[in-house]
């Protein structure tokens, strides 16, 4: 290098003496909170166990398949929102004898869409089964507080939460910010409106007014709220089975 230099003087000469050692991680990790078909790992049971995934295979080996939704075809009433028309007609599904929604669980879906839409490593805390009595608003509490001891999430997800009436949806939802926010203060909770699928409009009162006004103000910075809910081709016309 000395030749190089034509006039006296100092000259700075930059050397990497040591490879680089920034390692490249994950910034967003959710954890997803929920009901399962099944929480086994060979044998070993992964209830209520924080378990990391990198695959929608993996869920499936782990926590099994998709829940077994059945619904009977009604016209709609003058208290029902439409879930579709047909012939000039609007219809509602409802469960059959009247069972109540929160036998209908969104875990298995959003999992569908997360490793649809780029998902990678997360983790899954299964709180049931989808033979148990229903989604409980103490179960998915008991979900987050299994999240104490992880230190890689940055991100906590409870689709399940609005299969519940919206004060225990909100309940849940408050106690994921309190997580987040007061417990943690590293993550981030992602939370659903409650009826989001209605308009703001709609004659039984605006969702993300009700939302906004029994949320509170604790722990705003460490969530997000989306609406409305989103209408996708994630179940297609061939998974249904329209056999009575």
């Amino acid at each position: 290098m000395a030749g190089a230099y034509k006039t006296p003087g100092v000259y700075i000469v930059e050397k990497n003496a040591f490879p680089n050692s920034v390692v490249e991680v994950a910034t967003a990790v959710p954890a997803f909170i929920g009901y399962t078909k099944i929480a086994d790992n060979k044998g070993t049971s992964l209830h209520e166990k924080p378990w990391r995934i990198t695959s929608m295979s993996e869920f499936i080996n782990y926590f099994g398949g998709e829940p077994d939704d059945k619904f009977e075809i009604a016209e709609k009433g003058a208290d029902d929102a439409a879930d579709f028309k047909s012939s000039g007609k609007e219809y509602v599904l409802k469960r059959p004898n009247g069972k109540a929604d929160t036998k209908r669980y969104y875990l298995y879906r959003a999992m569908q869409l997360f490793y649809q839409n780029g998902g990678g490593p997360c983790y899954i805390v299964s709180i049931g089964t989808y033979s148990d009595e229903g989604v409980k608003r103490k179960d998915l509490e008991a979900g987050v507080d299994k999240l104490l001891k992880e230190q890689e999430p940055t991100m906590v997800v409870i689709p399940d939460a609005v299969a519940l009436d919206e004060g225990d949806c909100i309940g849940v939802q408050q106690y994921s910010l309190k997580h987040c926010g007061y417990q943690m203060k590293n993550r981030f909770a992602i939370l659903d409106i409650h009826d989001g699928f209605k308009e703001r409009t709609d004659p039984k009162g605006d969702p993300v007014a009700a939302f906004r006004g029994d949320l509170g103000t604790n722990y705003l910075n460490y969530s997000a709220a989306y609406y409305p809910w989103l209408n996708t081709s994630i179940v297609q016309t061939t998974d249904l089975d329209f056999s009575s």
